[in-house]
């Protein structure tokens, strides 16, 4: 009967460990969109959300910056006459390779636009690569803008995945309202 109470006694204490808490997550909410249209020199148009700043960049390349996020999407635009597209979707892929190698895998959705004549693509790579988000519009004859969504802080997918998700819905909206000049 004692070693009964005492092993129940030494079971009882010695379970009793402080176990530490798990960190709060944040919860993150954003405004809704509201769409204004870039105005830049450059032969296109596109609509983006006024949350984001749009910073000249170069000639023709340019950052819509998200400071509360502390984010960046950077945009560059190439001349189809002066650039190969197949140089430009082998530099989009490289791109994709070099910032994929920690993604556990990649989720692709295409756009096509006949009425502006444009097409393209966004993809997030799932994971926690330094850049998450990449996206091309082009017209296959003279236009090609190409994309890339990174942050100011270690990548970690699971904190970054509600603003890489807000930031992808402005991206589609980039893509829907692209006009070329």
């Amino acid at each position: 009967m004692r070693f009964r109470w005492l092993s129940f006694l030494v079971l009882l204490v010695g379970c009793q460990q402080t176990i530490p808490k798990p960190k709060a997550q944040l919860a993150l909410s954003y405004p809704l969109p509201q769409y204004d249209l870039v105005e830049t020199d450059c032969p296109y148009s596109f609509s983006y959300n006024q949350f984001a700043t749009p910073k000249q960049l170069s000639l023709c390349g340019m950052i819509l910056e998200y400071s509360s996020m502390k984010a960046k999407l950077y945009i560059t635009y190439f001349d189809l006459n002066k650039a190969s597209m197949d140089t430009l979707f082998l530099d989009f892929e490289k791109r994709l390779e070099l910032f994929g190698k920690n993604a556990s895998r990649y989720d692709e959705s295409a756009y096509e636009n006949k009425e502006n004549n444009v097409i393209g693509s966004y993809i997030t790579l799932i994971g926690d690569a330094p850049a998450n988000l990449h996206f091309f519009g082009t017209d296959a004859k003279k236009h090609f803008i190409t994309g890339s969504l990174l942050f100011e802080t270690a990548p970690n997918y699971d904190s970054l995945a509600p603003a890489i998700a807000y930031v992808q819905q402005d991206v589609r909206k980039l893509l829907e309202s692209l006009k070329w000049d």
